[in-house]
């Protein structure tokens, strides 16, 4: 069973290619749901130290962040999650529990909404490469005729080159970047609607 542990030491993935996701992650039999465990000291473990902000605006914790998101990842799409907190015994504390959620669901919209404006953003660099690429190849076919003399085959050279080079951007960014973008996004919005539960360390004997 793998669980975030908090804050002394960062948290270790299991990540053989032969390993099943379901003999890492257990299911909540009462909601049917894959859990991600997070084991706490406190609740103010969740978010940044350094945010002096309220629990409702503060920035959730980069450790904790990044494990989330690659246990995300770990786990297929199609497969519903759930974000399960252990506490410490007979320190739980249902105020605290509820700001931490709250906190919990901004800090995502707040990623949620970074990553809309970069997908935005780079589909209107997309649009612009695409629109210079073509017309510099389309200014290159109207020196292809007269390209014999020097200065003249030169500037086509330069058109042919620098059209291809937009467009290859233009490729780039809707194949490789756009698509890290999205996926970014996509995680960020599960998590959003997972829902967040806190229960008690269980005793060890």
């Amino acid at each position: 069973m793998q669980r975030w542990e908090a804050p002394s030491t960062k948290p270790t993935i299991m990540n053989k290619k032969d390993q099943i996701f379901t003999d890492i992650y257990c299911m909540d039999q009462s909601t049917n749901l894959y859990m991600i465990e997070i084991a706490l000291n406190h609740y103010t473990d969740i978010f940044n130290q350094w945010d002096p902000a309220p629990f409702k605006r503060r920035e959730i914790d980069p450790d904790l962040e990044s494990y989330l998101l690659r246990s995300s990842d770990e786990i297929p799409f199609k497969k519903s999650i759930e974000l399960c907190f252990i506490v410490p015994q007979e320190q739980r504390d249902e105020k605290m529990e509820e700001e931490s959620r709250q906190g919990l669901k901004n800090s995502f919209a707040f990623k949620i909404y970074l990553f809309k404006k970069e997908i935005k953003r780079a589909n209107s660099r997309i649009i612009d490469f695409i629109f210079v690429g073509f017309i510099s190849l389309g200014m290159a076919t109207i020196y292809s005729d007269n390209s014999t003399a020097v200065v003249t085959s030169v500037f086509f050279q330069a058109l042919v080159i620098s059209g291809w080079v937009f467009i290859w951007e233009a490729i780039s960014l809707l194949f490789f970047k756009n698509r890290e973008f999205y996926h970014r996004y996509r995680t960020y919005k599960r998590l959003q609607n997972a829902p967040v539960i806190f229960t008690e360390k269980e005793n060890t004997p």
